[in-house]
């Protein structure tokens, strides 16, 4: 069974974008290897009154944290949070979405794959982007029933939590 040349551009596609987004992360890690703190400059700029300490007023000024995850990562229970505390909320809640991202990233390479090697559909443009697993697929077709079989193939893919068919009937 040989791969078509779509087929292997989708695929490449998606290796490249994780290696993009691996890239990204990568700094944190050469950080914490050369014994560095790698979010203490975030820290120290939240820490308003300098107590080396986070309240959730100093640290709401973070708008990427939310309160739930405060009071999830203050492990001594006392209202706030010290670097350690803080630095693993944010390794953790940055591991969330880099995980959501490479998924989505995934599941738009599989979708994308997916309708090329529909014969009916390969030949058209349908843009696919896809959000925690929610599919959006637009573009043009001239008939319904290819429409409805593109949004059909795109929800049998592995990971799809739902579609969005925003395909245009143009005829």
């Amino acid at each position: 069974m040989t791969m078509t040349t779509l087929k292997q551009a989708a695929i490449f596609g998606g290796l490249l974008i994780t290696t993009i987004t691996l890239n990204a992360f990568a700094f944190d890690l050469d950080e914490v290897q050369n014994g560095d703190k790698p979010f203490l400059s975030e820290f120290n700029a939240l820490d308003k009154n300098a107590n080396q300490t986070l309240n959730w007023s100093e640290a709401k000024s973070d708008k990427a944290l939310k309160q739930q995850d405060f009071k999830a990562f203050d492990s001594d229970k006392d209202g706030s949070l010290n670097y350690e505390e803080y630095a693993e909320l944010k390794t953790q809640t940055g591991q969330k979405a880099f995980k959501t991202t490479m998924s989505d990233s995934w599941i738009t390479t599989k979708v994308k794959a997916r309708l090329m090697e529909e014969e009916s559909l390969k030949s058209l443009k349908i843009s696919v982007e896809t959000h925690q697993g929610e599919v959006l697929i637009s573009g043009f077709v001239a008939d319904p029933t290819l429409k409805s079989k593109a949004e059909q193939l795109v929800a049998g893919v592995a990971g799809v939590k739902s579609v969005k068919n925003a395909i245009v009937v143009k005829g």
